[in-house]
């Protein structure tokens, strides 16, 4: 099963003594309107290493899994995925220069 995705998708990342590993968020919408999150454990090749809450677009990845005391854990492996880049964020410390901020950028509307 091939996997691509266009949204951005948030990789979480966690330290443990000598290992790395990563997890995506993944959310549906509930009937009442509200959303529910899940995790899923996520691998990559060897020599990528993120930061935690990275966004990223998938561009290939797939479905695995590996068997343990015959017990099956499933992971997504991303091979090949692109940094969102960060937006630039405008501080609204400066209020003199408040005729140069657009009404969506304002904190409350």
């Amino acid at each position: 099963m091939k996997i691509i995705s266009d949204r951005e998708e948030m990789i979480f990342r966690f330290d443990d003594e000598d290992r790395i590993s990563y997890n995506i968020s993944i959310s549906k919408k509930k009937e009442d309107g509200t959303y529910e999150n899940a995790y899923m454990p996520v691998r990559f090749k060897k020599d990528v290493s993120l930061d935690n809450q990275t966004k990223i677009k998938i561009k290939n990845a797939w479905l695995d899994f590996i068997k343990m005391e015959k017990r099956t854990f499933w992971f997504m492996f991303i091979s090949d995925f692109e940094i969102v880049e960060k937006k630039e964020e405008k501080s609204f410390d400066n209020w003199g220069s408040a005729k140069d901020i657009e009404p969506d950028e304002l904190p409350f509307y």
